[in-house]
């Protein structure tokens, strides 16, 4: 019975499989029972539409290859694809052509059917193995199986059979700039082909290329890979000095920009004064802040300036497609009259926003929104207030003086004093002692010159000097400590009338 059994496997697996099949992970054939292999989950029914699950349209930029350069080059694979980078970064939503609606579904299709034939043959190889290992059919182990096996098979029917059509694919998606771990967050360069890279990256473009010096010249080469149609749908090559060839980044840009937005742009410049300025664009905001480069759809718009304290000013523009157009008005002031601010003591530096407007007494332009003012004077608290277009013609401050931090002060004054004090104190004793001593061994000098020991006494006349020398060390040392001490109470008492003033 074995031995059929054996034979009638061997059978089985001497008959071509429909796809390429591979030992399960973690098994050795013949030896117990095989762990079933790790495979996508399957799907809560097999005629499931595949699903489009990507947010956004994601473009990758890396760092250019690179051959010859010499050491005054070197940067150049870096410095080039990050322009390209700050050139591409207005890009805001990709629209969809049909074209590629059409290979979008069918990428969709071929994904799901290259996962159902993992699953199936997992499924089967899970299935022969419980054969192999001579599990009855109505094991619970071999029903399981055999239904994972029809499921597969029916999910992998489904999808070979299903019409691309009925696949939804959004019409646009945001644009987003994958970032890699490498210098200015480059990816790195592609080992392996677009095709592979752009798979194991998830990206819906990728933009290369290679610069290279030949004979004093440089060669750039600018490409942008489409993994749906499988080919560079840009490329660009020019020689030229290094100067030139930094003026050529915003040409590939621009030409690359057409085909990320998926639709002609007009190119806008925006450069109001005052530079914080805001645009609207068909009433919405498109920038806030002077912007050099800004891809709009071409046509024609209604445009909105505005900036706090100013006038907004609104116009029709007419863009032109593939061309450049400045908008830089200059926005009138609005009249809100003065206010004058004063402070007591004057002098203090006044602020509003956080910019330094002048010392008090001043005269400032009346905000036309609410802003935040503060007055700051050293040794004064701090004083902020509400400006704007309320305010009364005249403000008048009266600063309270930082008694916390005179305390502070008063406190470290008195410390020092105290500590100066200690040193002189503890400095008096070597003086005194030292002179008592210095005294003694001259009266035993005395006594032994009288006994006629001059050995002796000469011993005592040296060891007398010493002490004496120690002595004026010692005073000279209390002098100074004296005049320390002095300077401390008087910096103490200092600090403690200005507080009571």
């Amino acid at each position: 019975m074995r031995t059929a059994a054996v034979l009638g496997f061997l059978f089985l697996c001497a008959i071509p499989p429909a796809f390429p099949q591979t030992a399960p992970a973690g098994s050795t054939p013949g030896v117990g029972t095989p762990t079933p292999a790790a495979a996508p989950a399957a799907p809560a029914r097999p005629d499931d539409l595949p699903k489009d699950s990507s947010a956004s349209w994601r473009v990758g930029i890396s760092v250019f290859t690179s051959d010859g350069l010499s050491a005054d080059n070197e940067y150049l694979p870096f410095s080039l694809p990050l322009l390209l980078k700050n050139e591409l970064s207005g890009l805001t939503l990709h629209a969809y052509s049909e074209e590629q609606v059409a290979l979008a579904r069918r990428s969709l299709v071929a994904a799901e059917v290259t996962s159902a034939e993992k699953s199936l043959t997992a499924a089967r190889k899970d299935r022969d193995g419980l054969l192999f290992n001579q599990v009855p059919h109505g094991n619970a182990s071999w029903t399981s199986a055999d239904k994972r096996v029809v499921a597969a098979e029916a999910r992998l029917e489904f999808l070979r059979a299903v019409d691309p059509a009925r696949i939804r694919v959004a019409d646009s998606k945001p644009v987003s700039i994958v970032e890699g771990s490498g210098a200015g967050k480059l990816l790195d360069a592609p080992d392996v082909p677009p095709g592979v890279y752009c798979a194991r990256q998830g990206l819906d473009l990728l933009i290369g290329g290679s610069v290279d010096e030949v004979q004093g010249y440089l060669l750039l080469d600018v490409w942008a890979f489409d993994p749906l149609s499988g080919t560079k749908i840009f490329s660009a090559r020019n020689a030229a000095p290094r100067d030139e060839l930094y003026a050529s980044i915003p040409v590939f840009g621009r030409e690359i920009a057409r085909t990320i937005l998926g639709r002609p742009w007009a190119l806008v410049v925006f450069a109001p004064d005052p530079p914080d300025a805001a645009l609207y664009v068909d009433g919405v905001l498109a920038a806030s802040g002077a912007t050099p480069v800004l891809y709009l759809a071409p046509g024609t718009h209604d445009i909105r300036l505005q900036a706090p304290g100013y006038r907004p000013v609104s116009r029709t523009a007419e863009l032109a497609a593939e061309k450049e157009t400045r908008i830089a008005d200059s926005l009138e002031k609005t009249a809100t009259g003065t206010v004058d601010v004063s402070s007591d003591p004057a002098g203090a530096d006044l602020y509003v926003d956080s910019y330094w407007m002048g010392k008090t007494p001043l005269t400032l332009d009346r905000p036309s929104v609410r802003s935040r003012g503060i007055l700051s004077l050293e040794g004064f608290y701090d004083i902020p207030f509400s400006l704007g277009p309320a305010s009364p013609p005249a403000l008048s401050f009266a600063l309270q003086k930082d008694v916390g931090s005179k305390d502070v002060q008063r406190t470290k004054a008195r410390d020092d004093f105290y500590q100066a004090l200690g040193f002189f104190a503890f400095s008096l004793p070597l003086p005194a002692f030292s002179y008592g001593l210095a005294i003694d061994f001259a009266v035993k000098q005395f006594d032994l010159d009288q006994a006629g020991m001059a050995a002796a006494a000469g011993q005592a006349r040296a060891t007398s000097t010493a002490f004496l020398g120690a002595y004026y060390a010692g005073i000279a040392v209390s002098a100074a400590l004296f005049t320390w001490m002095v300077t401390r109470v008087v910096r103490y008492v200092t600090v403690a009338n200005e507080i009571a003033d």
